[in-house]
């Protein structure tokens, strides 16, 4: 499959998207724990401010070779995932809920990243390794040859685990289990990324395991 830049910001408009649904399912989760209306206000401005600053930073610190600074540099769907994670901790220290904001904030990670890599799926960031076998794409605009589809299978992978890990929210320990799952399936992931080419373990390899 050949695919063509797209002058349209489709790759804002899904992020945004995707964190808004992520959003959604967090709410109504909460209200039915009775979690007050208020309280839900002050964490999803946090929740948004931690994952817009983080996926900022996080772009950063994996391109810090190249100099890009805070207002230049894009936004991370993985360092926006670890804000949400830090943001949640954080919450629940200054305003103890029993662990439920923490608890479904990790269980909407694979929703909210799995919609937001449609994104990467359609404007070819993110791209897989030299590959021409099935299901292989080549973005005209980004790389002269065809790729792994590496980000829709992101995008599949990360559903199914939201729906799967769903079915069991209410079981002990599925914040910790949930956690494990995604950061494995995220650091296994990236062996198909381009960017593992060229080195022996990426930045978001890092960052799994000590998300693990």
């Amino acid at each position: 499959m050949v695919v063509h830049k797209i002058n349209f910001p489709i790759y804002g408009i899904i992020v945004v998207l995707s964190v808004l649904i992520g959003c959604i399912y967090i709410y109504k989760n909460l209200r039915k724990e009775g979690i007050d209306k208020k309280l839900l206000l002050y964490y999803f401005f946090m929740f948004v401010a931690f994952a817009f600053i983080c996926g900022k930073i996080y772009t950063i610190l994996v391109n810090i070779n190249e100099g890009i600074d805070l207002l230049h540099a894009g936004l991370s769907a993985y360092g926006g995932l670890l804000g949400v994670v830090l943001a949640s901790i954080i919450y629940e220290y200054i305003f103890p809920c029993n662990k439920k904001i923490i608890k479904y904030s990790i269980l909407s990670l694979p929703l909210i990243y799995g919609l937001s890599k449609i994104a990467c799926t359609i404007v070819g960031c993110c791209h897989g390794i030299p590959y021409t076998g099935p299901f292989s794409v080549k973005y005209i605009d980004v790389l002269d040859e065809f790729v792994f589809p590496v980000q829709l299978l992101e995008v599949i992978l990360n559903l199914v685990l939201f729906f799967i890990l769903n079915k069991f929210k209410d079981k002990k320990n599925i914040t910790y289990i949930s956690l494990l799952v995604v950061s494995i399936v995220k650091f296994l992931t990236d062996f198909l990324r381009y960017d593992h080419i060229h080195t022996f373990i990426t930045a978001n390899q890092i960052f799994s395991i000590i998300l693990l």
